[in-house]
């Protein structure tokens, strides 16, 4: 499902779903080019449906470095700080590439599931065109989610 990622964006943002408890310890990205970018990645316990999603005081940062991006290979960022969720508990996931991130357009509602294992959902999210501005289309994360129960 990877390669499906045709659309870029300057940020995605996306929820998850525990059905174990779990901790993320790293994210793999795919850039819009190869190229050195500033990325971040920023957190918040439940749903960003819940809070002001567009309020960078609302989330916490977990990763913030200069990574070589490459579109047509995963690059994995290791988090500052581990995202822990409960069983049963959601949480939201903002990644922000200066120089864009690869993302698939979703034909789902916001919120919907598309990628699932024994241990968590992945929901349908939004690309923004600008740091905590200008939500655009429904996004799939182009990326792969590492960690441990």
């Amino acid at each position: 499902s990877i390669n499906k990622a045709g659309d870029n964006a300057k940020g995605v943002m996306f929820q998850i779903s525990a059905k174990s408890k779990m901790s993320i310890t790293s994210l793999d990205i795919m850039g819009k080019d190869a190229k050195d970018s500033d990325v971040q990645v920023y957190y918040q316990n439940g749903s960003y449906d819940k809070f002001d999603a567009l309020d960078k005081g609302e989330w916490i940062q977990v990763f913030k470095g200069n990574v070589m991006l490459d579109p047509d290979e995963l690059v994995n960022i290791e988090l500052d700080k581990d995202v822990m969720i409960r069983a049963g508990g959601t949480a939201s996931l903002y990644v922000v590439s200066k120089k864009g991130l690869l993302f698939t357009k979703s034909s789902s509602k916001e919120f919907s599931i598309y990628a699932h294992n024994t241990d968590f959902d992945v929901q349908v999210g939004l690309s923004t065109k600008k740091e905590f501005q200008k939500p655009d289309k429904l996004a799939e994360f182009a990326g792969r989610i590492v960690y441990e129960t």
